[in-house]
C-alpha cells in the first residue's frame, strides 16, 4: 500500500459524508461510486470534494482501502457487490465495514473476503454523524485492525476492541442497549402516564429528581422520529446475538418491542422534535 492510500467511501450519506470530510481535510484521496445514488448523496460528493469514479467496478480497481458506511441491512449486499467487482481485477484493497452489524453478519462478511485473501476489518461508529471526528469514536476489531489504527489514528478517535472479528459488533450493540434501553424505559413510562392523565406532572418530576438522566436523554430522544425503525432492527439484532450465546436477552427484546409499539402508534410520524420534553409530551396523542 502506498504511503498515501486512496480511500473509497461506500457511501457518503450522513455518516459517510462526515468521515469523508475528515479524510479530505487531512489530505487523503477519497473516492466513491456515485452511480445510482440519491441527489443528496451526489450533493455530498460534490460539496466535500470526493472524487466520483462512477461505478463500483472502478472502486474495486482503484481503491487501496474501502470503507463501507451504508447500513446494517445493506452491508452484506454492498460487500457481495464489491466482491463481484474484485473478480475482474487483481487489485486487493483492505475492506473495512463500519456498519454496526451483528456478530453473525460480521463473520459472514469476513469469510467472504478471506476466501480471496482480502484483509477484512470489522468496525462500528459510536456517536452521531455530527460528532465525527472530534467526539465520536470508531471501534475496530479483527486480525488486521492494526492497518486501520496505523492509517487513521491521527484523524479519528479509535477504540481497539481486540482480535476477535465480531468484538466491535458486540461492543456497539451492548453499548446501545444501555442508552436505547433508557429511552425505551422512558417511552414505556410515558405511555402509561398518558393513559392515567399524569404525563406532564410525571415528566416534571422526572426532570427534577433525575436531572443527569434527563441531560443524557436530551442527546438521543429527539432523534427517534427519524431513526426509531433502525433502532428496532438494532435491538432485534442484539436480542438474536444474546440468545445465540445463551445470555439473558429480556431487556434487549423488551426494548425492541417497546420501540415497535411506539413506531406503530404513529405518534412520531412526520415529527421533528427539538428537545426531550417535547418528544415525551407527544405521548399525549396515545390518550386522545
Amino acid at each position: 500500500m502506498s504511503t498515501q492510500p486512496t480511500i473509497a467511501i461506500l457511501f457518503p450519506g450522513d455518516m459517510g459524508a462526515q468521515i469523508a470530510k475528515a479524510l479530505v481535510k487531512n489530505n487523503y484521496t477519497v473516492i466513491t461510486a456515485g452511480e445510482g445514488r440519491s441527489t443528496r448523496t451526489l450533493e455530498n460528493i460534490k460539496s466535500i470534494g470526493i472524487d466520483d469514479v462512477g461505478s463500483l467496478q472502478n472502486i474495486a480497481e482503484q481503491a487501496d482501502v474501502v470503507l463501507s458506511l451504508t447500513s446494517p441491512e445493506g452491508s452484506l449486499k454492498v460487500a457481495k457487490n464489491i466482491m463481484c467487482c474484485l473478480e475482474n481485477t487483481d487489485n486487493r484493497p483492505v475492506y473495512i465495514d463500519l456498519n454496526s452489524n451483528t456478530p453473525e453478519i460480521a463473520l459472514t462478511i469476513e469469510k467472504l473476503f478471506s476466501s480471496k485473501n482480502i484483509q477484512f476489518i470489522n468496525g462500528a461508529v459510536m456517536g452521531a454523524s455530527k460528532d465525527i471526528p472530534d467526539h465520536g469514536t470508531l471501534i475496530v476489531s479483527g486480525e488486521h485492525r492494526k492497518v486501520f489504527l496505523d492509517l487513521f489514528s491521527s484523524v479519528f478517535k479509535i477504540k481497539d476492541a481486540g482480535e476477535k472479528t465480531e468484538a466491535a459488533s458486540a461492543y456497539k450493540l451492548l453499548f446501545s442497549m444501555i442508552n436505547k434501553g433508557m429511552n425505551a424505559l422512558f417511552f414505556e413510562t410515558m405511555t402509561a402516564a398518558a393513559h392515567f392523565g399524569i404525563l406532564d406532572e410525571l415528566n416534571g418530576s422526572l426532570q427534577e429528581f433525575l436531572p443527569g438522566t434527563y441531560q443524557d436523554l436530551m442527546k438521543t430522544t429527539p432523534t427517534y422520529p427519524q431513526h426509531i425503525f433502525r433502532r428496532i432492527d438494532e435491538m432485534k439484532g442484539l436480542t438474536d446475538m444474546l440468545k445465540s450465546e445463551n445470555l439473558p436477552s429480556v431487556i434487549a427484546s423488551g426494548t425492541a418491542e417497546t420501540f415497535e409499539r411506539v413506531y406503530k402508534s404513529g405518534i412520531f410520524e412526520n415529527e421533528n422534535f427539538e428537545g426531550v420534553i417535547e418528544t415525551l409530551q407527544s405521548f399525549k396523542k396515545l390518550s386522545s
